[in-house]
Parts: C-alpha cells; structure tokens; sequence
C-alpha cells in the first residue's frame, strides 16, 4: 500500500469516525427532547386534571365531594382486594411448592432405601466373593516387610530379595553371622 493510501484511508477513517459522532450527538438530542416533551406532556395532564377536580368541586358542592370520595374509598377497598388475592395467590403456590418438593424428596428417600437395600443384598454376597479373592490375591503376592526389618536383614548379610537390582544378586553372599549371637544385637565391627 503506498503513502497516499494509507494516506486516504487515515482520512476515511478519521472521517467515519466523525460522522458517527455526529450521529451518536443527533441521537442524544433526540432523546432528550423527546424527554421534555413528555415532561411537559405530564405536567399538562396534571394540570389540567387539577383544574377538573377544582371545577367540579366548585359545581356540584357537597354532593361532588361525597361522590368523589365514595369512588376513592371503593378504588381503595378494590385494590385491597386485588392485594390479598395476590397474596392468597402466592401463599398457595408455596404450599403447592413445599408439598411438591416433599413428595420429591419422600420419592428419593425410598429410591435411596431401595438401592441401599439392594446393595446390601447384593452386597453380602459381592462381600464373600470379593473376600475369597483378596485372601487369594494376598496369598499369591509376596510379604512385604518394614524398612527396619530389611535393612536389618541386609545388615547381618541375608540373601538379597527379588525386589533389589540383579547386581547385588550376582555379588558374593555375605558372610552368615554364628547362630550363638542374638539377630536383634548390633554386630561389633571387626
């Protein structure tokens, strides 16, 4: 890409950018002016509802004002209505949720028994089988001894074991120490 390109592109860039701004600013003042219009468009309403209810209270004296607060007291009553239904509403959807929730657990309690009972059934008998093939297998592996006890052995010069590398079996046994000394002493160094 030459220098004039990169050059044009710089420039159409710089000028996307620009025009979406622009774009973004146009939108923002829209936005508040709808604002204000509605503002404006409430308080009108309010103001205009107020000048009703002062009117009418001008007109029709005592008897527009019982009437008036008669409908506030019925709206009132109604939306206490519609309150405690509300109310009486969720209360039994709990209920219906709490007896569902216990029906589930009451369901897994005895699916939990079942397979508990199961595996004890089945169990006692895997049991004696898997028993019979540990003693087996445990018969079959060779004794495996402490650290002290083969390191004792390997210091009073005993036959290497299986488990140590070919080089020590090949070297000459160690000598066998008089059967008159106890195995547990430490031999003198002679």
């Amino acid at each position: 890409m030459s220098r004039a390109e990169r050059k044009a592109r710089r420039q159409e860039d710089r000028e996307a950018k620009q025009r979406q701004k622009e774009e973004e600013q146009r939108l923002r003042e829209e936005e508040k002016a709808r604002e204000l219009a509605e503002r404006a468009a409430a308080k009108e309403r309010e103001a205009a509802e107020r000048a009703e209810r002062k009117a009418a209270k001008k007109r029709g004296g005592r008897r527009a004002r019982r009437e008036e607060a008669k409908a506030l007291r019925q709206e009132e009553r109604e939306a206490k209505e519609r309150q405690k239904d509300e109310e009486r509403r969720r209360r039994e959807e709990e209920k219906e949720r709490e007896l569902a929730e216990r029906a589930a657990a009451k369901e897994r309690e005895a699916a939990e028994r079942a397979e508990r009972k199961a595996a004890r059934a089945g169990g006692r008998r895997r049991a004696r089988k898997s028993e019979r093939a540990e003693s087996e297998k445990r018969q079959n592996e060779p004794e495996r001894f402490d650290h002290d006890v083969v390191a004792r052995i390997r210091q009073y010069g005993v036959t290497a074991s299986p488990a140590e590398p070919d080089e020590r079996r090949n070297a000459e046994p160690a000598p066998q120490p008089p059967l008159t000394t106890d195995p547990n002493e430490p031999r003198d160094a002679e």
